[in-house]
């Protein structure tokens, strides 16, 4: 999800910004919103403060207030800073200061243009809905776990299950290439792996992607691997019902 922010002091074009935007939300299936709309940086600033949720921020620069767009830009950055900022003005000549200030804006829009306005708006909030869910993507892709000093870094698409080790504390991690032994628990890495995983009893947690066959008969699953983890009791119904969505 990602909030959208409006910020432009003309009433009439604050209208236009929203309107743009209300329309692209009905006719789009998306699951951003539009969180503020306002002439007020301080006002912004204020929801801003009180969401944890990634923003886009279309920001007029020339805001006949305390802060101009730039300066909401960097005081942005403080809560927001992987969120998406957009500035819409008639200052052109002032892009260069969005370098010079580090805010890292995601695009320019000359407001003056007003036939492509809708059409460069519309762009934003998409591209920023792509990023964002790449970016998701990404986080739910890769697993960094803490050895040491160091960190292994593992593809969780190859990870085929987690069992608990021998020893206390020790877990043993099943992946395509062969296994790794680390210190920890189930619990403990069962809590940042991503939703394709399902603990299936007290010493095991499995891929989902990875099962090729769920004999409930034999409470086992079949992994592609060839290996093999039984189900408890408890669990039986929540494996199946977790393979029905997975597939």
């Amino acid at each position: 999800m990602i909030h959208i922010y409006l910020c432009e002091d003309d009433e009439r074009q604050l209208i236009r910004w929203k309107d743009i935007v209300d329309k692209y939300l009905l006719m789009n299936s998306t699951e951003s919103n539009l969180y503020c709309s306002t002439s007020d940086p301080e006002e912004l600033l204020s929801l801003r403060k009180k969401s944890s949720i990634t923003g886009l921020y279309f920001l007029d620069i020339d805001l006949h207030a305390k802060l101009n767009g730039i300066e909401l830009a960097q005081e942005i950055r403080k809560y927001d800073p992987r969120g998406y900022i957009v500035f819409v003005t008639t200052h052109s000549e002032m892009a260069i200061l969005t370098f010079q200030y580090k805010v890292e804006a995601m695009d320019f829009i000359v407001k003056d243009m007003t036939n492509t306005l809708p059409d460069q708006i519309c762009s934003c909030i998409r591209n920023a809905e792509t990023n964002y869910k790449n970016q998701l993507n990404i986080s739910n892709h890769f697993l960094s776990i803490k050895i040491d000093k160091s960190s292994l870094i593992l593809d969780q698409n190859d990870i085929i299950a987690v069992t608990t080790g021998e020893d206390y504390h020790k877990i043993i991690i099943h992946t395509k290439t062969g296994v790794k032994q680390i210190t920890g628990t189930l619990k403990e890495l069962n809590s940042i792996l991503n939703s394709a995983f399902l603990q299936c009893s007290r010493s095991a947690i499995v891929n989902l992607k990875h099962v090729i066959k769920y004999s409930r008969e034999d409470a086992l699953l079949i992994m592609d691997n060839k290996e093999t983890y039984s189900v408890s009791f408890r669990m039986m119904g929540k494996v199946q019902k977790a393979l029905n969505n997975i597939n």
